[in-house]
């Protein structure tokens, strides 16, 4: 009778503990030099050990504990409301904050994540994610960089040909309000940032043009026209959020990066470095021709 109980506890042991066999490195190996079919093509240690790392996100990102499935359902429905409980939604945001960034941190389709956490979508809870995230204030540093900054690097530019800046001298012609001059000027600062490190503007902003790529980037409508302005950030060619000025639009754009972990484009790397050195009030560690350009522009490194 010992010995039968021995065995049925050492049994339930295995049967809940023990390792599941396709996760094993000898049987993978195996798999892969004796397992393939006829016809079928033979798969890499590389391909398999893909497809359950695969399997196991998904599998993690459907296993949502009961309080953040209510969280969830939650959101979705104050989501669509008219009048809605931001006070409510900024607790839930937090409460949910850790079981977000594991999602997002596990390359859960943004699709998936927007479909959880709608709210993402508004500029005012992206800036507020960011500020959790790197306890900094997003737009006000991004009105500071465009206040400061948009005369010198306008004037830093060999802008002559430019229709950017052609359209931008047409429109303050026909003005003479400070206000709008200077909304005007920080707005083709936005536009033509890349242009002062020699990147390929199309992967931070669009103007009167169809979104072609993937990363975040700024749509732009009638930009000097404020009556019909438009700026949107859109991710993964669809649009992300609207917003009603250039503030709002680039301080959405820096933050999407940081919030939803994307990579940035190599063709941009020295705009946003710039950027966010200026953001997080950090010493540029690049090259000698960025410190040249930060000098163009007027850039001040903070004293320490």
């Amino acid at each position: 009778m010992i010995q039968f109980l021995w065995k049925r506890a050492l049994k339930d042991r295995f049967k809940y503990v023990r390792r599941p066999i396709e996760d094993d490195e000898q049987v993978m190996r195996n798999k892969c030099k004796f397992g393939h079919r006829r016809g079928q093509t033979r798969k890499s240690l590389a391909d398999i050990r893909f497809e359950i790392k695969t399997v196991q996100i998904k599998e993690e990102a459907v296993c949502l504990d009961p309080e953040v499935d209510e969280h969830i359902n939650w959101f979705q429905q104050e989501y669509v409301k008219t009048e809605k409980d931001w006070r409510e939604i900024d607790k839930r945001m937090s409460q949910t904050l850790e079981i977000r960034r594991k999602l997002i941190g596990g390359r859960t389709p943004l699709k998936d994540i927007l479909k959880m956490f709608p709210f993402l979508q508004c500029p005012y809870q992206l800036f507020r994610e960011f500020q959790l995230l790197t306890r900094t204030d997003i737009f006000k540093k991004t009105r500071h960089i465009l206040e400061s900054y948009s005369e010198n690097i306008l004037t830093s530019l060999s802008l002559v040909d430019n229709p950017i800046y052609i359209a931008l001298q047409e429109k303050m012609e026909q003005h003479t309000d400070e206000d709008m001059l200077k909304h005007m000027k920080m707005t083709a600062t936005c536009l033509l940032l890349p242009d002062v490190f020699g990147e390929d503007s199309s992967l931070f902003v669009i103007v009167n043009d169809k979104v072609q790529v993937s990363t975040p980037v700024l749509e732009v409508k009638n930009p000097f026209n404020m009556d019909v302005c438009e700026f949107s950030l859109y991710l993964e060619k669809e649009r992300l959020t609207k917003v009603d000025d250039c503030i709002t639009a680039l301080a959405a754009l820096i933050a999407s990066f940081h919030v939803f972990g994307i990579e940035c484009p190599r063709r941009l790397s020295q705009t946003l470095n710039f950027l966010e050195t200026l953001i997080f009030d950090v010493h540029s560690p690049y090259s000698p021709s960025m410190k040249e350009k930060e000098k163009e522009v007027g850039f001040q490194h903070p004293v320490t």
